[in-house]
């Protein structure tokens, strides 16, 4: 899931580059060929990109907060024989699970959404009659709705295909079919299935079908007088819904597809491809952006009381899971020298997994002699870093409460085993863990 949360991230990056290179560079001097490759160019561009993590360029500085993760808390009894631990993990899903599933079902909602309107051309196709004409196949539809194409089918009410005007339709809904845009429709409902929530991806969206029927207009207009055709689109007034997956005969553009027509339509090829090296700018800041990882001081965090749970281990192996409310906060981590991910794809574990490490800690630490005379209890917290071999170092106490407890939880962190290091884009990196350690007379 983290890495699918990652790549979301990623593409909704480039996303946003790409969108606002072409709102700066391309949106106002408008060559619809050129524009619709690089707004489709920029869907497929930003889905395929999202996969390359990048490189690792590190930057130094200790004025950006770096997580430390934080392990489950250790609570040691003086006297009953067992320890236990608890799960910040314990209450259900945290925050950024939470926000992947809510993405992951809203794409399910609008994937749906896509099938229905596949489904309800499919119907369309096989209710009613079709001819073929100029390549493509007319599907005369009973009700009101607009024309619209959707590769080489056509369908239109058969009122309007015994209409004058309706060879002007026929030519524009023939572009579009040449022109392969349902192929571009189709792949942008594909990007909306998981950026339905970004708003360049509506920008780029809305942007390449109005490049589409730039792109109609154009190759109309090399049969029909312009005057004529657009005395057309302004005499045409239609009612009832549209199947947006597909390609409707829009009015709604009628005034920027004017504007359009009357436009000097020289184009330099030399000025688009000038704007495309001045996009590469924005396309590196999109990947160093995605890339960078930071050397920063830790800034320790307190787990919600709500997601705690205490796991109790007896002597004989048992577990009894109930929920516990830990009050006190974390103390302030001195700076950690090297790099330190932000983001980390694959955690250092522990050799055998937490259950492991619950035993290991039970089987190695005692409640100090010192301590329990002199009725001292409470929380040492100690910090450590899993280093790219997954042996343990640096490892101190961040508070303490003495009575030889510091140095009892110290020591058996200092013991422990190598852990499997945690990686990053393939590669071993140093994570900084904290653990909290509850010594408590019965």
């Amino acid at each position: 899931m983290e890495q699918f949360f990652l790549y979301i991230v990623r593409v909704s990056i480039y996303l946003a580059v790409f969108a606002l290179a072409y709102k700066m560079l391309l949106s106002r001097k408008i060559n619809p060929e050129f524009n619709r490759y690089y707004l489709l160019f920029s869907g497929i561009g930003a889905a395929l990109l999202g996969f390359f993590t990048g490189f690792t360029f590190t930057f130094s500085g200790n004025t950006v907060p770096n997580p430390v993760v934080d392990l489950p808390e250790i609570v040691v009894y003086a006297n009953s024989g067992y320890i236990e631990t608890t799960s910040f993990l314990a209450n259900g899903l945290r925050e950024i699970e939470i926000i992947q599933v809510l993405i992951l079902l809203s794409g399910l909602v609008v994937l749906t959404i896509v099938f229905v309107q596949l489904i309800k051309i499919m119907l369309l196709i096989n209710q009613n009659p079709g001819s073929r004409f100029m390549g493509l196949t007319l599907v005369e539809i009973d009700n009101n709705t607009p024309p619209f194409s959707f590769f080489h089918w056509l369908f239109a009410a058969k009122e309007l295909t015994n209409q004058q005007d309706f060879a002007k339709i026929l030519a524009h809904e023939h572009a579009h079919y040449k022109r392969l845009h349902s192929f571009d429709v189709l792949v942008f409902e594909l990007l909306h299935v998981l950026f339905w929530f970004h708003p360049a991806y509506y920008y780029l969206r809305n942007e390449l079908k109005t490049m589409h029927e730039f792109e109609a207009d154009a190759m109309a207009l090399k049969i029909f007088d312009k005057k004529d055709y657009q005395q057309t689109l302004l005499s045409l007034s239609f009612s009832g819904g549209m199947i947006p997956i597909s390609n409707p005969f829009n009015v709604s553009l009628i005034k920027k597809r004017m504007l359009m027509m009357n436009q000097n339509k020289r184009h330099k090829p030399a000025q688009n491809w000038l704007k495309l090296l001045i996009i590469l700018p924005f396309m590196t800041a999109a990947i160093l952006i995605q890339s960078c990882s930071f050397d920063k001081k830790e800034v320790q965090t307190e787990p919600r009381p709500e997601d705690v749970m205490s796991v109790k281990v007896d002597s004989a192996g048992s577990v009894t899971a109930s929920m516990v409310n830990p009050k006190e906060a974390f103390a302030d981590a001195e700076p950690i020298e090297g790099d330190i991910f932000t983001v980390v794809e694959e955690m250092p574990v522990f050799q055998g997994g937490p259950e492991a490490m619950m035993k290991f800690i039970s089987n190695n630490i005692q409640y100090p002699e010192k301590a329990r005379k002199e009725g001292i209890q409470g929380r040492v917290y100690v910090n450590f870093i899993i280093e790219k071999d997954g042996s343990v170092s640096s490892a101190k106490v961040l508070r303490g409460i003495g009575g030889g407890c510091d140095e009892e939880a110290l020591r058996v962190v200092e013991m422990m085993p190598d852990w499997t290091p945690g990686k990053q884009r393939g590669q071993a990196v140093r994570v900084s863990f904290n653990l909290p350690v509850k010594f408590l007379l019965d």
